[in-house]
């Protein structure tokens, strides 16, 4: 399993402080069925701020240390981009970087509003040949009480990304049911997630995927590991396009 949205690098954000919590992230990750992970520290959410080259050199050093540990796990570079108003800029000056290298970029919106600037940010990049993944919708107080509003990001083309936690009721009842209804009118690509540790936040890609083929079918799994992968080969994914209805989603 590849897994696309992790806060494992140690010292760069809210997740670990020491390597050696890293490595046990890591063994865990493995112990799960986990073969690759991006890491994604925060970058300008306000607190943290990780340039690409912190975030290679970090990288860089993780996997000298998993390599001696004989720990077989690809570790490849990413961030998580609060949505700003000078994203665009600083994309063009080198600051901002794509997940492992592809045409996909994994922003983060604010979690109680949507910045107005937003869609034209979509359009930017778009322009400049990235496609954006927006992390963990369903924690935005927006979107959770508009869906729709979803709807018109990715018609834009952006894609999607749910966190697995989220359909185990970690972040409440009500970020639950949106996920099961939104999984259920096919409305991401991704589901990651996310972890910050070993304890609070951690791998559930195992657990989750199991909950989601009895409720709604192999096929979902499938879906989602295939496009996990497309991302550390750069490949193509084919965005589900949404039609709008009144009261939810169809794609076709």
């Amino acid at each position: 399993m590849v897994e696309m949205h992790c806060h494992i690098l140690f010292g760069l954000d809210d997740g670990p402080v020491q390597m050696e919590q890293s490595v046990a992230m890591a063994e865990k990750a493995v112990a799960s069925g986990i073969t690759s992970i991006i890491a994604t520290p925060h970058h300008l959410n306000g607190h943290y701020n990780n340039e690409p080259k912190v975030v290679n050199q970090a990288v860089h050093m993780f996997r000298a240390e998993l390599a001696k540990r004989n720990i077989r796990l690809q570790i490849d570079p990413g961030q998580e981009i609060r949505v700003h108003d000078g994203l665009i800029e600083d994309l063009y000056a080198g600051k901002c970087c794509t997940l492992a290298g592809s045409r996909y970029m994994l922003l983060e919106l604010p979690f109680g509003h949507i910045p107005s600037q937003f869609p034209g940010i979509l359009h930017e990049l778009r322009i400049a040949g990235i496609t954006p993944i927006i992390a963990h919708p369903e924690r935005n107080l927006v979107i959770l009480k508009k869906p729709l509003l979803l709807s018109d990001y990715l018609i834009q083309g952006g894609l999607c990304q749910l966190t697995a936690e989220s359909f185990t009721g970690l972040f409440g009842r009500k970020v639950q049911k949106w996920c099961f209804h939104f999984c259920k009118e096919n409305g991401f690509h991704f589901i990651s997630s996310d972890a910050h540790d070993t304890k609070h936040r951690t791998f559930k890609l195992d657990v989750v995927y199991p909950l989601l083929e009895r409720r709604l079918g192999r096929g979902y799994i499938q879906h989602f590991q295939d496009n996990a992968r497309s991302i550390c080969n750069n490949q193509r994914i084919s965005a589900v396009i949404p039609a709008k209805k009144k009261r939810s989603f169809l794609f076709w």
